[in-house]
């Protein structure tokens, strides 16, 4: 009887290590950010590179944004009022 009795100790034991395991692998995967960081939406100025007598654009956007907006039209964006 006894040996009945730690084998559902030793079961126990185990299946509660074995879950415990699980839910910490899983809280620390979904503690990391998805992406990438793009942070907080600022002001842009972008002009056109080479053509000095083209209007700039203002654009307002995180830096993520920033890039796919670049890309889009090519035009090249700094920080406004740098």
């Amino acid at each position: 009887m006894k040996r009945v009795a730690k084998l559902g100790m030793f079961s126990l034991a185990s299946g509660t290590l074995a879950l415990a395991s699980v839910v910490l692998v899983r809280d620390t995967a979904n503690a990391r950010p998805p992406g990438p960081e793009c942070g907080p939406t600022r002001q842009w100025s972008c002009a056109l590179p080479g053509c000095p007598d083209c209007y700039e654009v203002l654009f307002e956007g995180t830096v993520c944004e920033k890039v796919a907006f670049e890309k889009k039209t090519g035009r090249v964006c700094s920080p406004e009022g740098s």
